[in-house]
C-alpha cells in the first residue's frame, strides 16, 4: 500500500479546499440574497478566505490522521489495547 508523502497530502488538500472555496463564493453570491442580507465582494471574500483556511486546516489533519491506518487501528492505538 503507498502511502502519500506530507508534501502529496497538502496538494491534495489545497486542490480539494480551493476548488470548495470557489463552489462556496458562488454560493454565497447566491444564497445571501435570497436571505436578503447584502455583503461586499470584500467581505465575501474575506469570509470564503477564512472558511477556508479551517476547511484545509482539517482536511489536512483528517488526512494525515487516517493516512494508512483503519479507524479500528486508530482507536486501538488511542485505547491502549
Amino acid at each position: 500500500m503507498h502511502k502519500q508523502t506530507k508534501i502529496d497530502s497538502v496538494i491534495e488538500a489545497l486542490f480539494n479546499i480551493l476548488i470548495g472555496a470557489g463552489i462556496a463564493l458562488v454560493a454565497q453570491f447566491i444564497w445571501f440574497p435570497i436571505l436578503e442580507k447584502s455583503f461586499t465582494l470584500g467581505e465575501n471574500l474575506a469570509t470564503t478566505a477564512f472558511f477556508t483556511l479551517v476547511s484545509f486546516i482539517r482536511s489536512y489533519g483528517i488526512r494525515h490522521i487516517f493516512n494508512g491506518r483503519s479507524i479500528y487501528q486508530l482507536l486501538k492505538v488511542k485505547l491502549g489495547r
